[in-house]
């Protein structure tokens, strides 16, 4: 093979290897967002659970609420 020819094969060679390294630090960091993102929702879950266990203790507020008077 002429050395024209090996000097490209190298750098596409080059090249592909840092596609390689990118694709995978891509997928890490996704697979870690991931895991983030279903830590969140669990916690969201648990916090909504939590609003209407203390919602549901408070006393009816719908009548002492009183709409302020029209100039």
């Amino acid at each position: 093979m002429s050395e024209a020819i090996t000097q490209k094969i190298t750098r596409l060679e080059m090249h592909y290897a840092e596609q390689e390294h990118t694709l995978q630090a891509l997928n890490d960091v996704v697979a870690r967002q991931d895991s983030e993102l279903t830590l969140i929702k669990n916690e969201l879950k648990l916090l909504a659970q939590q609003y209407q266990t203390l919602k549901s203790e408070l006393p009816d507020q719908s009548d002492a609420i009183e709409k302020p008077p029209h100039y």
